[in-house]
């Protein structure tokens, strides 16, 4: 369930997941709000809840007084309930109100206040619909986006004084004029920093006694800050990767004075400054500090906000700057606020007011030159000026993308190296595509399309990393840090396999001709011991482009090969120890299950012919789910889970795929897959009921799964999609 507020009364709400993005109308207020993403990823095993859409702790309806100090007297009989009676006190109503407003307005000679942001709008009495304010006029931005211009309102410069209060002059009804044609103006932004990669190299940095994550700049850069672990200070060693070299190394003690709750810190893309926001212990003052990585000394530190104010993310962006987006409460409201300094002295340069709808702190792209914010929701792309703190673009996925869709779900964004390009990647119907933005005009095109969503199948081990990344060299893809897409071909052509015994895979650090991975990451052994003596290590591994480009030439050339997409195949399912079901009607499930998947990839699917796709499935007693309930979330319980001290047996599901020849009888390629649910959402939690989500979420999981189509004669190829295992 997602749990929000409406941003103009602040009542409580509770929906379901699959409302994410939508809009919905306030009961209370009666204004428009947006759904929030839900947080599905960081719930627990699982929890049982109704699924109907529900409002928490409801508060009672506003109600709006007659006249000043009037006591309304008691009807006797049913008088006061009368249909002519209501309509009466309504049209009387609506009369006095009317002349009421005409009389103060020509008093007041048509004013209007300065700041009509969010003008506050009363509620009627019940049974009368409000009009609707009137919105206030906008100004035009240069170029207008091809869908809706959004246009931040208090948008300034800031010159350190507050600037003076215009008088306002009375409105005057302006002429309709239809709307000129939006345009979309270039978003274009090549990065600051430019590297000259080598084809190979052997470079290792020791990873022992470093944090699990690297701090890497924002935008695009080729250099990466490692974090060593100290109690009492903060220190970091700066790599260039492209150069080999190190390039910095600082040691930070905090002063007591200072609170740093979660420390999160920045890297320009040139590696010369960090930045972090900590908060001054007893006034409460937010600040940001940022040093020079090749002295070691604080190069500026300025208030960020007011006493209070909560910064929600930061970044270094452009040349020497600095943006931040905020919380400020303000006479009993909270505003979103986005704030740019000059990074060197500290300066304000812009503030910005903006709709809290509009901005996900958690989902958000800085573009490689530093000038652009692609931040994103469900469904929804808002693009911002960080120079400006407008917003430029609001891309709606619905109809912008294919119009014959029904609703995208949008899972990554990712900006290409030179700025040129915007990825998306996104699932919708159960399909798994990739769009690329071309920023210079703003279209979409459609790049890569498969059957299935493929987060299923790379959600164990989860991937810590970006879920889509546009590979340095412009030549593939790079989905959940797993599986490489070939561009051209519109084809999966590679796969890296995580090490074993791996719960969590490390980020990769992408270049044109090698990748970047933490070695030794595995923290128990094959016996699920802890292991007490890792030493890891980031290292590199060599992307296998030979291996791609003669597999795709061969595969795209019609040469002889054992399989190819367009061959003839039958299916072969066996069976056994099913815990709830007969078995027949589960084989019946699974074969039509991998026909739609082998004929989604181009395989003919018959009977009696000479290579079989074989699976081999049974089903075992799985974890143990511990058992909570989602209730009302407070500061110790941010998500809400109450645990009830029950547990449930889940089912786990074990199966082989494998391509196999008949004559000569051989098994050309084979996988195995243990499918055993970590938390489950159920509505009635039962045995039966866990085992057939399982059973559900794997049938969408054979969907996305990596099957072989290519497989050649000849021995010095690889089969399509191949295979290599990072490091251990």
């Amino acid at each position: 369930m997602i749990q929000f507020q409406c941003e103009h009364c602040f009542q409580d709400y509770k929906v379901r997941d699959d409302r994410a993005g939508q809009t919905l109308k306030c009961k209370s207020c009666g204004e428009r709000m947006q759904v929030p993403a839900g947080d599905d990823d960081l719930l627990d095993d699982f929890y049982e809840d109704d699924e109907e859409v529900y409002e928490s702790s409801a508060r009672p309806a506003r109600k709006k007084t007659s006249s000043k100090g009037g006591k309304q007297k008691k009807q006797s009989g049913n008088s006061a309930n009368s249909p002519v009676t209501l309509i009466a006190g309504i049209v009387a109503f609506v009369v006095m109100f009317f002349v009421s407003y005409t009389l103060v307005r020509s008093l007041m000679g048509g004013g209007e206040p300065e700041e009509i942001a969010q003008p506050h709008q009363e509620l009627a009495p019940a049974g009368v619909t409000p009009a609707p304010a009137p919105a206030p006029v906008e100004e035009k931005a240069e170029s207008e986006p091809p869908a809706k211009p959004m246009e931040i309102a208090n948008t300034k410069p800031v010159s350190g004084q507050p600037a003076a209060k215009k008088a306002t002059p009375a409105p005057t009804k302006p002429k309709p004029q239809p709307e000129p044609e939006q345009k979309w103006t270039s978003l274009v932004d090549p990065p600051l920093v430019t590297a000259d990669w080598p084809e190979s190299s052997r470079l290792k940095i020791d990873l022992k006694n470093a944090e699990e994550k690297l701090v890497v700049p924002s935008g695009s850069g080729p250099v990466v800050a490692v974090q060593y672990k100290n109690r009492s200070l903060y220190h970091f060693d700066i790599w260039n990767l492209a150069t080999e070299k190190k390039i910095g190394e600082i040691s930070i003690t905090p002063p007591q004075e200072w609170m740093i709750l979660t420390p999160k810190f920045k890297l320009s893309a040139d590696g010369k400054y960090l930045l972090l926001n900590i908060t001054e212990r007893t006034s409460k003052i937010p600040k940001l500090v940022c040093w020079d990585t090749t002295t070691g000394k604080i190069v500026s530190e300025w208030q960020v906000d007011a006493p209070g104010s909560v910064v929600s993310l930061y970044e270094i962006c452009g040349n020497n700057g600095a943006f931040v987006q905020l919380i400020r409460k303000d006479g009993g409201k909270y505003k979103t606020i986005l704030k740019r300094w000059d990074l060197q002295t500290g300066k304000l340069e812009q503030e910005s007011e903006i709709k809290s709808s509009e901005f996900a702190s958690h989902s958000y792209l800085v573009s490689p030159g530093g000038n652009y914010l692609a931040t994103n929701t469900s469904n929804k792309v808002f693009f911002y000026d960080l120079r400006t703190l407008k917003l430029l673009y609001l891309m709606e996925l619905d109809g912008h993308l294919d119009p014959r869709a029904k609703y995208y779900s949008l899972q990554a964004l990712d900006f290409s190296r030179d700025g040129k390009q915007l990825g998306m990647l996104v699932t919708e119907s159960g399909k798994t595509e990739i769009w690329l933005v071309n920023l210079e005009d703003g279209k979409p095109e459609r790049a890569f399309e498969i059957a299935g969503n493929l987060s299923d199948q790379f959600s164990q081990p989860s991937y810590e990393g970006n879920k889509l990344e546009l590979t340095p060299s412009g030549r593939s893809f790079l989905l959940y840090g797993a599986l490489l897409v070939d561009r051209e071909s519109r084809r999966s052509v590679w796969v890296l396999e995580p090490p074993p015994n791996v719960i969590i895979r490390r980020p990769l650090y992408l270049t044109p001709h090698y990748l970047f991975a933490n070695t030794d990451s595995a923290l128990t052994d094959d016996k699920g011991r802890l292991r007490l003596n890792r030493k890891p290590q980031l290292v590199t591994v060599p992307l296998p482009e030979k291996q791609i480009t003669d597999g795709l030439a061969a595969y795209q050339s019609e040469s002889d090969a054992i399989l190819r997409t367009g061959s003839k195949v039958s299916i072969n399912v066996n069976v056994v120890n099913i815990k709830f079901g007969k078995e027949d009607e589960v084989k019946e499930v699974l074969q039509e299950v991998l026909k739609d998947r082998l004929e989604a990839d181009g395989f003919e699917v018959a009977e009696d012919q000479p290579l079989i796709f074989q699976m081999e499935y049974q089903e075992q007693a799985g974890n143990k789910l511990q058992m909570s309930k989602r209730g009302r979330p407070s500061p110790g319980n941010p998500l809400g889970r109450t645990p009830t001290g029950e547990t449930l047996q889940s089912t786990a599901a074990a199966f082989k795929l494998s391509w196999v020849q008949k004559s000569p009888k051989r098994t050309l390629w084979t996988k195995q897959v243990l499918v055993n649910p970590r938390f489950l959402i159920l509505r009635n939690a039962t045995e039966q009921e866990a085992r057939e989500q399982m059973f559900e979420g794997l049938q969408n999981r054979l969907m996305g799964e990596l099957i072989p189509y290519f497989i050649p004669k000849e021995k010095g190829l690889s089969m399509l999609p191949g295979e290599t295992q990072l490091p251990e």
